[in-house]
């Protein structure tokens, strides 16, 4: 088990965001996250990289107690992907380098830069790696992104939104990406997402929010329509198309 959750409290003003919520998730594992609007799908994965902390619980990673650690002792456990990404006239290589801050002393060493070179090549962005980011597409951005975090070294990797403004093809490429480096790098993904059939069609499990408690946390075979509709209001049917399993609203 590298991640697990127990009974995590987190409200903002007295104000409930999420409520005893418990789960655990595999090494080697994609979970993505489910819910409407508002559910706090977001929070938690704040709560999870401590960017939040939450009033009650507890998260083990590994078998640490991540409330327990550093800021920077968790930068390098946890690679987070936040859904809204500052824009900064930073190469490419700069933004990527970024990710290796938590492992440096006053200034980057060989490991840091061969990190780096391996991440961008792993990732497809070694010819773009010294243009702008602030002149790269949604989905070049999105990749550098992804690259940043996966220089962290992290066990875990944590994305909110990660296809969200992206157009198709787009979406489809980073979720591919994501998917090869849970399977070829053994790493752990949790994600946010809106998208139930990207989700149905690249996650292992899925964590259905509801009313700021968990409602289910069911793998891909479990996850059926009356559970969405239950957790989305709102009547749905399964189907398989092209051998892909799929939602239609009805």
């Amino acid at each position: 088990m590298i991640l697990s959750v127990a009974n995590l409290n987190f409200a903002y003003n007295s104000h409930p965001v999420l409520d005893a919520v418990t789960f655990s998730v595999e090494k080697g594992q994609l979970l993505a996250i489910l819910g409407v609007n508002g559910a706090g799908k977001s929070t938690l994965l704040k709560c999870l990289n401590r960017i939040l902390r939450p009033q009650a619980g507890a998260i083990f990673l590994a078998g640490e107690d991540l409330l327990g650690l550093s800021q920077n002792a968790i930068a390098r456990r946890v690679g987070y992907v936040p859904q809204q990404h500052e824009q900064q006239r930073l190469t490419v290589y700069e933004v990527v380098l970024l990710g290796r801050r938590p492992h440096m002393g006053l200034s980057a060493g060989k490991t840091d830069y061969a990190v780096v070179e391996a991440v961008l090549a792993r990732m497809g962005l070694s010819a773009m790696a010294l243009r702008h980011v602030d002149d790269l597409s949604g989905g070049e951005v999105q990749k550098v992104m992804i690259a940043r975090a996966l220089a962290q070294s992290p066990q875990i990797l944590l994305l909110d939104e990660p296809t969200s403004n992206l157009d198709l093809k787009n979406q489809m490429e980073v979720m591919r990406l994501v998917r090869n480096v849970v399977d070829v790098e053994g790493l752990t993904a949790v994600m946010a997402i809106h998208d139930l059939n990207l989700a149905l069609r690249f996650a292992d499990h899925f964590l259905l929010v509801k009313d700021h408690r968990i409602h289910r946390l069911a793998a891909r075979d479990e996850l059926d329509a009356e559970t969405i509709e239950q957790v989305y209001g709102l009547p749905v049917t399964m189907q398989t198309v092209a051998g892909q399993r799929v939602v239609v609203p009805v």
